[in-house]
């Protein structure tokens, strides 16, 4: 959750830097290629961390996959805030 708002801070402010001129802002395909190659790194690394969690049936880790993968951004935050604490957890203790 940290990462994602230093993420948004960053970006933010790069258009302010990039607006600074009184030009019109445009996020061209570097800015929306960098933040989408992010998104799906993340998205890997939740799918990877998830399908090497032995606490988890086939059928869940399958719904989960589903859910990250057609759900990119709203799926990681759903796996990372309800289904990764189980996971932590176990790790702890």
């Amino acid at each position: 959750m940290g990462s994602f708002i230093v993420l948004s801070v960053i970006i933010l402010s790069l258009v302010q830097a990039a607006s600074a001129d009184n030009r019109p802002v445009i996020i061209g395909y570097s800015v929306g290629g960098v933040v989408a190659s992010i998104i799906f790194i993340l998205d890997l690394i939740a799918i990877f961390e998830l399908l090497q969690s032995s606490g988890r049936g086939v059928c869940s880790k399958l719904i989960w996959i589903l859910i990250i993968f057609f759900f990119p951004i709203g799926g990681l935050i759903l796996y990372c805030c309800c289904a990764r604490h189980r996971t932590v957890d176990q790790v702890i203790v």
